[in-house]
């Protein structure tokens, strides 16, 4: 990039609140007095953007601030050469201003209302060269505007890679000092924890991290990261046990709720057996033999009809056959219903009553202190004029 000699212009003058120059460990940066033959007041705006933005960003600060400025031709004539984007060029401008870290650079208006800035940096003996193009307009003139300020500090992190990084040390205080754990800022994965310690490295200004280690809560903590580093710290909360499930109380509980259900079965065939009993069928057939017999069944499957009360009366001797062997069906499934009900509601009880409180890790002076009984069962019975009762009340 030849430069020939172009009206510069530098107006900064540092704010009332500005903060001071050379913060300790920033990036030192001198801005050089942009040029321009066709946006003078624009180029004159941008440089005191870039100054403002720089006394205003974390890790940066202006070499040379106080309202003074060099201009970049003056310097080049006095250097004796043209292209400050050459290396050798720009050594020689550093030698002379006597710093090695500076930008410069040219404004022009470009169609349709537009500015295009072509910034160069050159640092650690290399030239870097970025071209910004923004609106013109009343913003591109104030070089305290928040908008021209953005513009020029986009265009300067582009030139030096980005907002400069720095060192944070991170330490876990109170039960998890000596864990490990992760660190995440949003669902980014910035560092690991080992043993209460970490050394991550975060781009200057604000940050919020969350701590994530097993068995504790997750913990946030904020940190302003500056160009020399920063410190923050993380106590996280330590989770309460789990408290494990006690399958021997609830397999104690499934049991009895299946041994109800199946004496319920059994309760049901029952009241079926005695509706099959009360039959009017089958009242009218046993009315034709005498109290002497005891057995209407067997009189049915032998086909006896028995004493009839008219010639007329239909033979019903098939009909209870049927009906006595559905009944005596029942009355074997009902007896298996119970069984199966009184095994399971037994079996379930003694779960019950023999559960104890599981191993959760306390001694056994603090379990006792801390921890109410895990059970507390009472069987009932129950009786009455017609039906007895097993009750079995507990607290858990």
């Amino acid at each position: 990039m030849i430069l020939t000699p172009l009206a510069t212009v530098s107006t900064f003058a540092p704010t009332a609140d500005a903060a001071p120059a050379g913060t300790p460990g920033a990036l030192e940066i001198e801005v050089l007095t942009l040029s321009s033959n066709d946006a003078v007041e624009e180029a004159a705006a941008l440089t005191d953007a870039m100054k403002h933005a720089m006394i205003e960003a974390a890790g940066v600060t202006e070499h040379g601030s106080g309202g003074k400025g060099h201009a970049l031709e003056a310097i080049l004539l006095t250097v004796g050469c043209d292209d400050a984007t050459v290396p050798a060029c720009s050594a020689k401008i550093a030698a002379e201003i006597k710093h090695d870290r500076f930008v410069f650079g040219t404004v022009k208006k470009s169609p349709p209302n537009k500015l295009t800035a072509t910034l160069s940096y050159y640092g650690n003996g290399e030239v870097k060269t970025v071209a910004k193009t923004y609106d013109a307009g009343p913003v591109s003139k104030d070089g305290t505007s928040p908008e021209l300020k953005a513009i020029a500090l986009d265009a300067l992190y582009g030139l030096i890679g980005g907002p400069p990084k720095a060192q944070v040390e991170v330490t876990v205080v109170g039960p998890a000092a000596k864990e490990s754990g992760d660190l995440y800022e949003g669902e980014t994965k910035v560092g690991h924890v080992e043993g209460g310690k970490a050394t991550i490295e975060l781009p200057a200004g604000s940050h919020t991290l969350e701590l994530r280690m097993s068995g504790y809560a997750s913990s946030t903590a904020n940190v302003e990261v500056g160009a020399v580093g920063a410190t923050m710290q993380f106590a996280p909360v330590k989770l309460a046990p789990s408290k494990p499930l006690d399958w021997q109380l609830y397999g104690g509980l499934g049991a009895i709720a299946v041994g109800a259900v199946f004496v319920g079965v059994g309760v049901a065939t029952s009241l079926s057996i005695k509706d099959a009993q009360d039959d009017p069928t089958f009242t009218a057939y046993r009315k034709r033999f005498s109290g002497s017999v005891s057995d209407t069944c067997e009189k049915a499957r032998a086909g006896d009809e028995g004493r009839k009360q008219a010639a007329t009366d239909a033979n019903l001797a098939p009909q209870i056959v049927d009906l006595c062997d559905k009944v005596k069906t029942k009355q074997t499934m009902q007896f298996v219903w119970y069984g199966l009900g009184a095994a399971f509601i037994a079996g379930g009880t003694v779960l019950i009553l023999t559960d104890k409180p599981k191993d959760t890790g306390e001694s056994p002076s603090d379990t006792k202190a801390s921890t109410p009984p895990l059970l507390t069962v009472k069987v009932q019975p129950t009786f009455g004029p017609n039906y007895n009762a097993l009750s079995i009340i507990g607290a858990f």
